[in-house]
């Protein structure tokens, strides 16, 4: 067997090294930096759930508060009108209103409580007439022109010519139309037309007073006004 020479013992050392070195590298240097690079990507992404979680907890209080205001707002919003009453729940609605306006109940007649529509207006087409011969076309819409005479007082008149045209449209809800007679002052029946004024919910669309009769004593007038009302209650589920 041929003996190896110092420069082949030097070149197989040389090898030897190499393969050390390589295969050092492929079974424990780049296994560890896979396994770094995946343990940096998930320090980076907890560290961002961290951060994404620590501002949403900072914005808690924020978002409470705007929960409450628009809760707030909701209510509001909610408190003018009245639930879907029944004929009972009509009849104390509408005679508490009374009482507390010092005007004393008589009788109370529910004509209607149901599911219906509530007249409101409509934006209509503005097409006018200045003259009676003026033609207007106003495509569907119909239109009529005529002439009316308003007599405010003496002998004086004024004539008026033009078209008139008339759109409306409905919303259903729950409504209740309540006849009512009762007794009392006309000052109280004022405060009660006042009251129900500003109440979204609730209109007085018809009354008559019926004057009562007087008693004097001394310097002293009394006496009470039969007054018959209608009442229009309109309800909302919520």
């Amino acid at each position: 067997m041929k003996k190896l020479t110092k420069r082949e013992k030097l070149l197989i050392y040389i090898l030897i090294c190499f393969g050390l070195l390589m295969g050092g590298l492929y079974l424990v240097v780049f296994p560890g930096y896979q396994k770094y690079q995946t343990l940096s990507n998930e320090l980076t992404e907890a560290q961002f759930q961290q951060t994404s979680m620590a501002s949403a907890i900072e914005a808690v209080p924020l978002v409470m508060t705007t929960r409450d205001e628009a809760n707030v707002k909701l209510s509001g919003l909610k408190a003018p009108y009245s639930l879907h009453l029944p004929n009972e729940g009509l009849d104390a609605l509408i005679t508490q209103l009374c009482l507390a306006n010092n005007l004393k109940p008589k009788t109370l007649n529910i004509d209607i409580n149901a599911w219906q529509g509530v007249p409101t207006f409509v934006e209509a087409p503005q097409v006018y007439a200045t003259t009676p011969d003026q033609v207007v076309a106003g495509g569907n819409t119909s239109t009529t022109t005529g002439t009316s005479t308003v007599t405010p007082t003496g002998t004086s008149s004024e004539a008026t010519t033009g078209t008139t045209t008339v759109d409306s449209g409905s919303t259903p809800t729950w409504t209740g139309v309540a006849t009512m007679e009762l007794t009392g002052s006309q000052f109280d029946f004022q405060r009660l037309i006042d009251a129900v004024d500003v109440r979204p919910d609730m209109i007085i669309s018809a009354y008559e007073l019926v004057p009562g009769t007087q008693s004097q004593t001394g310097t002293t007038t009394s006496g009470s006004t039969t007054i018959k009302v209608t009442f229009n209650v309109y309800m909302v589920d919520k």
